[in-house]
């Protein structure tokens, strides 16, 4: 694994982060034992599906990926009490409660069939839920996962190899590892400072814009309970666009509305410097299967006109951009990239993640992802829109998925009680949201 990945894994065993990919498939024809069989074919042939994380003996070294056998046990088939939209969403709030073990298998796919009163949907639908471990793939790369496994042109059969590394071996190439990782530590390290203090004068020199200031804590801050709640807030794309305007932009301006509409009704006040923290790709090729940072954008609640808030937040996320793509980020990576396994273990097993800052990157999490043409079928049944959970944090109680698919764009909502009890308010109030924002654009 790559030092991204082991600690993205690591971290999991603190904060679980698993990703949920929901595709709803109107038209079911097929059998869902026919649709199993196919499905568990089509993994058996991708790569990324085929694979576990191994611990190295003593943590000497990062984890690595093994080879792991497709079974039957990876594709789950649900059966609901009632068959209906709200059972699901239920079923779907209890999966995120339980996570994979990517020892064991980092990806499970869950079905629910005959599902009906779903959206976009006059008859009953097929749900399919893909859930992944975060240190196998980000949302991108799991969307990609995604995509192969619901195609209906897959990619050529490919023979997975499923022997593995005895704990010798294993052993034996972490040790030759070790000299020229401690080179590198010093070497990179060094290299790394150097661009931290170059990024600094830029900053001093307006060259790029100064870290995101720290948020206000509110109530979508406070540590989340056990039990989840979701809802899926589905339009079609052409509510969120405007010239000069992408969705990922006309999507948290609704939610910059929702959040303003719901803090002022349950807790009376709206601070000023309310943002959120958005996921944003790293620029080049991928060298970990996470390939992304974090980074606090404004939301702007006190800004009426619609348009100029629209505007001001595509401005902070173009800041936000512009400093990522500093050369000190790609130096800081190198920099991550020398540092030994059992540093990086180290030091999240030291990290109290139960400590609760002064201060928060966001007010809530917004993850965006384009997830391509409406092409993708399952048992006969055509794709309708497709949905995501990022998940909560002991400081985030409140994450928003923005997620298209062909004409279709869904804003998830994941959060708890703890912190939005009357989930079905907050719902409303986005749906109300989306009306002012496609009002305000036209």
């Amino acid at each position: 694994m790559t030092p991204t990945d082991a600690q993205t894994f690591w971290i999991s065993e603190k904060i679980p982060n698993d990703q949920l990919l929901l595709y709803c498939f109107e038209g079911q024809s097929e059998s869902i034992e026919d649709i199993r069989r196919s499905l568990l074919e089509r993994a058996s042939t991708m790569p990324d599906l085929c694979v576990r994380i191994r611990e190295v003996p003593w943590h000497l070294d990062y984890p690595l990926w093994e080879p792991m056998p497709v079974t039957q046990a990876l594709v789950v088939t649900h059966k609901l009490a009632e068959p209906s939209w709200d059972q699901c969403i239920n079923s779907i709030e209890v999966l995120l409660e339980n996570h994979v073990n990517p020892r064991a298998t980092p990806w499970l796919l869950h079905l629910f069939e005959g599902v009906r009163g779903a959206p976009r949907c006059d008859g009953p639908a097929l749900i399919a839920v893909l859930q992944v471990a975060h240190s196998l793939a980000d949302g991108k790369r799991a969307t990609a996962i995604a995509r192969t496994l619901f195609s209906q042109d897959g990619p050529p059969p490919e023979m997975i190899d499923t022997r593995s590394s005895s704990s010798a071996e294993i052993l034996t190439r972490a040790a030759l590892r070790l000299p020229g990782q401690i080179f590198r530590l010093f070497r990179d390290g060094r290299a790394g400072h150097q661009a931290q203090l170059q990024l600094e004068a830029d900053t001093l020199a307006e060259v790029v814009a100064p870290q995101a200031p720290n948020r206000t804590k509110v109530r979508s801050n406070i540590a989340p309970d056990p039990h989840r709640l979701v809802r899926m807030v589905v339009r079609d794309a052409a509510d969120f666009r405007a010239d000069g305007v992408s969705v990922t932009v006309g999507a948290m301006t609704a939610i910059s509305i929702a959040m303003t509409n719901y803090l002022a009704a349950a807790d009376g006040s709206v601070p000023p410097e309310l943002g959120a923290e958005v996921t944003i790709a790293k620029d080049g090729k991928p060298k970990s299967r996470n390939h992304f940072r974090n980074a606090g954008v404004g939301l702007f609640p006190e800004v009426p006109d619609l348009r100029e808030r629209a505007e001001r937040i595509k401005e902070s996320m173009a800041e936000r951009r512009a400093r990522a793509a500093h050369p000190s980020s790609a130096a800081s990576d190198l920099a991550m990239e020398a540092v030994p396994g059992p540093l990086i273990r180290w030091g999240v097993q030291q990290y109290d993640f139960t400590a609760i800052p002064e201060a928060v990157t966001g007010n809530t999490v917004v993850s965006s992802v384009a997830r391509g043409a409406a092409d993708l079928m399952l048992g006969g049944g055509v794709v309708r829109f497709t949905a995501g959970f990022p998940s909560l944090s002991p400081v985030m109680s409140l994450t928003h998925g923005v997620h298209g698919i062909g004409d279709t764009v869904t804003i998830s909502i994941t959060t708890s009680p703890s912190s939005i009890p009357d989930i079905d308010l907050y719902e409303k109030l986005m749906h109300d949201a989306i009306d002012e924002v496609r009002s305000a654009f036209s």
